[in-house]
């Protein structure tokens, strides 16, 4: 087996004669036991380093067709079958256990279910901490570079398929796996944009308001906003678009400033209290308002109606952040995939702690 550039990740592959390209299986070793992924035959090499790293606890099937092995390596290590729920009726074998759409399989993997896919219960796994998703059927890597979708006349609704694949975009990941191709370790979420953008059945660069559904945002007390993401959706790559909504005494974020990315806030439905260190003002549908990098633009806001109140915030995207929050004396440092917040009470001098 291979080992990938993610700690605990392998794979191993068969060649296909017909499809002209790699069939993958992969294994995610872990505490707790080890997890197959759509596993193809395995030589006797292999299957020992296999055992070596534990064997399996669980293999997971993305769709009808990656049963593959599922059977006999279930046979050798004693392993449980997971599938969605949609495909349980349509494997040679029953699974021992079903999971639905964003369901944790074991703690950090996480579905993503495709049910326009080549079979009613395909899904995509994604592990947020590592941000990596696999794809089974849908999405393959060919040519060796780049991403394809699956041939049109193997999926009863292309189009539908193909826009589906917008859920993908609601997590954060750089690193695509796939069970036919070559896999990216990089660059993955660009690779899927340009395959998308390249079709003619539909323009992926566009959504309406009323296609994406509301989710939860962070909760906490008396802060909290419902979300809808839109930038990623569309393929926005540098400026990011969200909508947010506020109920009656909601406050949305704590008062804080960036030091990177310039904020414009757009008031789409009802009115707010927007907060900042100059004053606190009334704001209502159809007001544009520019919040600068660094103290001149620190703000907040909260719904001091009684009717819910919807903003657009727009922002450049950046791959890492730094932010103040003024009113608890905190600093937000924020990555791709990872943040953290610290008390600048606690700052220390430039050698503290060092060998001087």
């Amino acid at each position: 087996m291979k080992r990938l550039a993610f700690e605990g990740f392998y794979a191993w592959s068969v060649f296909s004669d017909a499809r002209q390209m790699d069939f993958n299986g992969h294994v995610w070793v872990r505490e707790g036991g080890n997890v197959l992924i759509d596993p193809v035959p395995m030589s006797g090499a292999d299957f020992a380093q296999l055992t070596g790293l534990g064997g399996a606890a669980l293999i997971v099937i993305t769709n009808r067709d990656h049963e593959r092995d599922a059977a006999p390596f279930k046979a050798k290590l004693g392993a449980e079958i997971v599938c969605h729920e949609a495909d349980a009726a349509l494997l040679e074998h029953a699974p021992d256990r079903t999971v639905g759409h964003n369901e944790e399989i074991v703690p950090g993997l996480r579905t993503v279910h495709l049910e326009h896919g080549k079979s009613p219960g395909e899904m995509a796994l994604y592990w947020q901490e590592l941000g990596v998703m696999l794809v089974g059927d849908i999405v393959s890597g060919a040519p060796v570079g780049k991403l394809s979708l699956l041939p049109d006349e193997k999926l009863d609704d292309p189009a539908k398929a193909a826009q589906e694949l917008r859920q993908l975009f609601f997590h954060h990941w750089d690193a695509l796996l796939v069970g036919d191709g070559h896999s990216l370790l990089s660059g993955a979420k660009e690779a899927l944009y340009a395959c998308l953008e390249a079709r003619t059945d539909f323009y992926f660069n566009r959504i309406n308001f009323d296609e994406v559904e509301w989710h939860d945002g962070r909760s906490h007390g008396k802060y909290g906003a419902d979300e809808k993401q839109i930038g990623d959706l569309i393929g926005a790559r540098h400026i990011g678009h969200d909508f947010v909504r506020l109920q009656p005494g909601k406050h949305l974020c704590p008062l804080h400033w960036h030091l990177r990315q310039e904020e414009l806030f757009i008031v789409w439905e009802g009115s707010a209290t927007m907060v900042t260190p100059r004053g606190e003002w009334v704001v209502r549908r159809g007001d544009f308002i520019a919040f600068p990098v660094g103290p001149t633009g620190a703000h907040k806001f909260y719904n001091h109606s009684d009717e819910p109140v919807v903003l657009l915030a727009m922002g450049a995207n950046e791959d890492s952040e730094v932010c103040y929050y003024g009113d608890s004396n905190k600093v937000g440092v924020y990555g791709r995939h990872r943040f953290g917040l610290f008390r600048a009470k606690d700052a220390v001098g430039y050698f503290e702690g060092e060998d001087v």
